[in-house]
């Protein structure tokens, strides 16, 4: 059973997650205070084995070098890497879902039924995007409507939710 610590950091209050099984961990969105995010992998005795980045925000990256020094055998995994990814007891989907940016994406869990959003999809609302991204951005709404109603998502700010939800109560999917 994975575990998910959530340590809100920055002046942004972006949520850096560090999930793990009580031996090995990911940590996803290093968003700022490295230092933080490194005692609290210390303290719970983890070897990290990747970093699962959303997208490329100064609120999201904002201490990646600083974790990456410290975790040197760690893989960073981002829009780039391969769709089905395994590494030890993780397995997760990368979706991406470029709007927001066009470099976001999410981690999805399907075992666990979580999924890692990023600035994506938040709590009632999504994460903003320029004016020549809004159709790139509504195709990305269009493939995440399609998912699970029972999958939880965990944003890269604000409190989780679940795919359902967001269906029924997100102004910007009603409709799609």
């Amino acid at each position: 059973m994975l575990k998910i610590e959530c340590l809100v950091t920055g002046d942004l209050e972006e949520n850096c997650y560090i999930i793990h099984n009580n031996k090995y961990a990911l940590i996803i969105d290093p968003g700022d205070e490295g230092k933080r995010i490194i005692d609290k992998i210390e303290k719970l005795k983890l070897e990290v084995l990747g970093i699962l980045i959303t997208h490329y925000h100064f609120d999201h990256i904002g201490a990646l070098d600083e974790v990456k020094n410290k975790y040197k055998s760690a893989k960073t995994y981002d829009y780039k890497s391969s769709i089905d990814n395994e590494i030890d007891c993780f397995k997760f989907k990368k979706i991406n879902n470029f709007g927001h940016t066009m470099d976001s994406c999410s981690f999805l869990f399907e075992k666990e039924n979580i999924m890692f959003t990023g600035d994506f999809v938040f709590l009632e609302t999504i994460g903003n995007y320029d004016d020549e991204n809004e159709i790139i951005m509504f195709n990305s709404l269009k493939e995440f409507v399609k998912l699970n109603d029972d999958i939880k998502i965990y944003p890269g700010h604000g409190p989780s939710s679940s795919v359902g939800y967001e269906k029924r109560n997100n102004y910007f999917l009603r409709g799609i």
